[in-house]
């Protein structure tokens, strides 16, 4: 097999294991699907570019996401809009669930900016707190308490909505 082909099988392979987790992220992070697919075909091709020449390429991935998200000015789109759509939809066909999957990303939207990139980082992309320091640039100590402070305060502002859902005869509990 040549180099060329091999090189191009590794980035295929990374790309079907990251592609998704990073769209995840930056979905958390604005609320905006087609940001999310814009940013990460944009991230994928740099990362192409550059592959081979990173250790962790997937730290890359994030860090650019980062930075892209910051040069647009991160617009972030109101889960309002998608709120309505999602109560239009039976509870038999998964309403429920996708109504409790809107409260928790407008939760973590709530949270102030460096927690809320950890919790993504941590909860959604189920990223080790080592990944998630390199990528963000700071200890794995101050990972830790953003994620402790993100998950109690995701827990404080989803209180009434856990109760509602585990009263409906499911939950997150």
């Amino acid at each position: 097999m040549s180099l060329s082909r091999e090189v191009d099988e590794q980035f295929t392979a990374f790309f079907r294991r990251w592609r998704d987790p990073l769209r995840r992220a930056v979905v958390a992070w604005t609320g905006d699907r087609f940001l999310a697919d814009d940013v990460v075909q944009e991230v994928m091709l740099v990362v192409r570019r550059y592959w081979g020449r990173y250790e962790r390429p997937e730290v890359l991935m994030y860090r650019l996401a980062r930075q892209q998200l910051t040069r647009e000015g991160a617009r972030v789109e109101s889960l309002e809009a998608c709120r309505g759509e999602v109560e239009r939809i039976p509870a038999g066909e998964g309403g429920r669930d996708l109504a409790v999957h809107v409260d928790v990303l407008r939760a973590v939207r709530m949270l102030p900016p460096r927690q809320r990139e950890v919790i993504v980082l941590t909860q959604v992309c189920d990223l080790d707190v080592g990944a998630v320091a390199e990528i963000l640039g700071v200890g794995e100590s101050t990972v830790k308490t953003h994620r402790s402070r993100g998950l109690r305060r995701l827990q404080e502002l989803l209180s009434g909505r856990l109760t509602v859902v585990d009263r409906a005869g499911g939950g997150l509990a």
